[in-house]
């Protein structure tokens, strides 16, 4: 049995293993993709092989996803985790704005907003593009 076919067999139990590790957290397709690119792409396809014949990759599969999710030196963590963490860790409400000579009316605070959006991840500034320009509410784009 190669690999893939392993994958294709046991899908649904891999994937309810990384639900239960991410607690539903939507990260959880993301993990799910990485772990399995990582077995995919292991250099040593022969262990990955002897540890299918014998049960084992499923055990070596979920060691895979709980060290990849609770690691905060693995390249998932720095793929997909670390962009929301940057992101969260900047407390925009202390922001310093001069209040004297700063203008409230509209073009000011596009002008602000479009400055400050520089360093998001590309999703943290689509809703931020939904919420401004298009004047959605959070409730249209969740829609």
């Amino acid at each position: 049995m190669s690999t893939s076919e392993y994958i294709s067999n046991n899908y649904q139990k891999l994937y309810q293993a990384a639900k239960n590790i991410t607690k539903g957290h939507d990260l959880t397709d993301d993990l799910f993709q990485h772990c399995i690119e990582v077995i995919l792409t292991d250099k040593n396809q022969e262990k990955i092989l002897v540890m299918a014949e014998t049960n084992q990759l499923h055990y070596y599969f979920v060691s895979i996803l709980i060290r990849n999710y609770n690691s905060s030196t693995s390249r998932f963590h720095y793929q997909y985790r670390k962009p929301i963490e940057n992101f969260t860790d900047k407390d925009v409400y202390s922001m310093d704005i001069e209040q004297d000579d700063y203008d409230h009316s509209l073009e000011p605070k596009i002008e602000f907003i479009e400055e400050n959006i520089k360093d998001l991840s590309f999703y943290d500034k689509k809703m931020l593009e939904y919420y401004y320009y298009d004047g959605m509410s959070y409730q249209q784009i969740s829609d």
